[in-house]
């Protein structure tokens, strides 16, 4: 599984948190480094698989990720910073393997 797809959902985290229930509260830093975490994400995923077929998965993996993050978000906030260490973990095996 390629680099990107682990570093979709730590970048939702570093973007949205769990404790800020309002947009505006979150601090610009925090949203610039997310958006660069997703950036770099898309970087990642065109190594493997080339940039169409890439940037198509980040996609799917972008809505599927955003989908569940932010139900997650909402019903059990624990579980967001439990599921950002497993993916970065993951991210981290897959990126010295």
């Amino acid at each position: 599984m390629p680099l990107g797809i682990f570093m979709i959902w730590p970048a939702l985290h570093l973007m949205y948190g769990v404790g800020e229930h309002r947009s505006d509260r979150i601090p610009q830093q925090r949203r610039y480094a997310g958006l660069a975490f997703l950036l770099f994400s898309l970087a990642w995923m065109g190594q493997p698989y080339g940039w169409e077929q890439g940037t198509f998965y980040w996609l799917f993996s972008l809505i599927a990720c955003a989908a569940i993050f932010v139900q997650l978000r909402i019903w059990w906030p624990r579980t967001v910073a439990v599921l950002t260490a497993i993916s970065a973990v993951g991210g981290v095996y897959v990126g010295l393997v």
